[in-house]
């Protein structure tokens, strides 16, 4: 009885470290699948191929995203440094996983890879930084059918011609940007104009701000549920829309031809146009 006790123990021990094992190699391989480079944010030029279906993501604090089309399947990415020279704390890390690409425009004192993340950056602030801080603009160039996806704090994100779906978000800045396909959008102090040539998203689309207008342009024949609400503005809309409930000029809830997906429209300070392209 002893014996076959021991001999259970002995298994399950083994299992544990057996699964401790996998679980720590299964961490190694997909460090490993990542590849981290720094660059001097006074020459950044960064390019690769990136295929339909992966994603390019930009990620700024203070300074602009600048988009346009790709000829092929190479993104580019180049960063022009602004302000003060004296801030030696900027610098851009540039992440390439096996789905896509990160480039962030890092403020910290330790330059080594590690702060650049999907989604955000971490980075270190000291007291007083905001009389000599640096920015950087970022001019990127797209492949078709990449989506796109460009954050910044201070500044405008902007996208020419676009043949993405598009997640752009700013605080401080304006959002301006058309695509082939469509596109989401985001800012706080700043107005909004989207056109989207392509109204078969799923779930819901958001195109929000607080202090600014918003213009959408989208295709003559979409469908879509509307939710579009503004305090201090009017609302126009180019498209028939079956409304839900009563009527009110500041907001405009409904849907379009059968519904389906949604559309959220929403401002505080301004204006929103629904227009037909």
């Amino acid at each position: 009885m002893t014996s076959t006790k021991n001999s259970a123990l002995g298994w399950i021990t083994g299992a544990i470290c057996l699964a401790m094992i996998s679980l720590v190699g299964a961490g190694t391989a997909w460090a490993q699948s990542e590849k981290r480079t720094v660059f001097a944010p006074d020459d950044f030029h960064w390019q690769g191929h990136l295929q339909a279906g992966q994603t390019l993501e930009v990620i700024n604090r203070n300074g602009e995203i600048d988009a346009s089309d790709a000829a092929g399947d190479e993104a580019r990415a180049e960063g022009i440094r602004r302000g003060s020279h004296e801030d030696s704390e900027l610098f851009v890390e540039v992440v390439e996983y096996p789905d896509g690409v990160t480039i962030c425009a890092v403020h910290a004192r330790d330059k080594s890879p590690g702060r650049c993340h999907r989604g955000g950056v971490s980075s270190e602030f000291s007291s007083g930084w905001h009389g000599r801080r640096a920015s950087i603009n970022f001019d990127v160039q797209v492949p078709p059918g990449v989506r796109f996806h460009a954050l910044t704090t201070n500044g405008n994100v902007l996208g020419h011609n676009l043949a993405s779906v598009v997640d752009a978000a700013t605080t401080n800045g304006n959002v301006d940007v058309s695509t082939s396909e469509w596109a989401s959008a985001t800012t706080t102090n700043g107005g909004i104009r989207v056109s989207i040539g392509n109204a078969k998203w799923d779930g819901e689309l958001a195109v929000r701000t607080t202090n600014g207008s918003v213009d959408v342009t989208l295709p003559a024949s979409a469908e879509f549920k509307l939710d579009a609400a503004t305090t201090n503005g009017g609302i126009h809309t180019d498209f028939p829309v079956t409304v839900q409930g009563s009527f009110n000029s500041k907001r405009l809830s409904g849907t379009v031809g059968s519904g389906g997906r949604e559309l959220k429209v929403l401002t505080t300070n301004g204006g929103i146009k629904l227009m037909k392209s």
